[in-house]
């Protein structure tokens, strides 16, 4: 396995064999044709994405109400100050954080081996130019990643009694390498695409 995988094997190992769902904020983040699985596109932030697990909640009722519904998967990339850029990172556990009042915490018995990282989701990419330096450190040293739509989709999970798990791709520092974003979201849909490919 990738040393670029922070993961243990049971838990890639489960990911391979159980039936799942993939919600993707963006395209450019990972190929329908990477797998087998079903892959809904929602859209960037937490109203998109929490718009398209209600929509397919909705669409696939008797199945969800059964609890014969595929586990639900966030996929995509994702900020850090604990992990390199291009890493892979499971997650279980979820924040509200960074645009809210209150800070909420969600967490699921997902995987077969306990994953410690917390994923935290605002609205916004952790930059100077939109929070406090004292925040973004706050940040940094407290989650494992930050993204925008793992915790409504959570949220949402926790409701309806959905399995749910995150894999986010490091694709910045939650500093100024955010900037290159854009440029560098190729190379890390690249290793998205090769890491679902893996699950196959």
């Amino acid at each position: 396995m990738s040393k670029l995988i922070c993961a243990s094997r049971a838990n890639v190992e489960f990911l391979r064999n159980t039936p799942k769902i993939f919600f993707v904020a963006m395209k450019e983040e990972l190929a329908a044709s990477a797998t087998s699985s079903p892959v809904i596109y929602t859209g960037t932030g937490k109203a998109r994405s929490g718009r398209g697990l209600l929509n397919y909640i909705k669409d696939n009722w008797d199945s969800v109400r059964s609890g014969g519904a595929p586990m639900i998967v966030s996929l995509g990339t994702a900020g850090s100050g604990k992990h390199h850029r291009s890493d892979i990172v499971l997650c279980e556990t979820f924040v509200n954080n960074g645009d809210s009042f209150l800070i909420e915490k969600l967490s699921f018995d997902t995987f077969p081996v306990r994953e410690s990282h917390i994923c935290a989701s605002s609205d916004f990419f952790i930059s100077e130019k939109l929070f406090p330096v004292q925040e973004i450190t706050r940040m940094r040293n407290e989650y494992d990643c930050l993204d925008m739509e793992s915790f409504e989709l959570a949220s949402i999970c926790s409701v309806f009694g959905l399995r749910f798990c995150a894999i986010k791709c490091i694709s910045d520092g939650c500093d100024d390498t955010v900037a290159n974003f854009d440029a560098e979201l190729p190379r890390f849909r690249a290793i998205l695409n090769d890491f679902v490919k893996s699950l196959e």
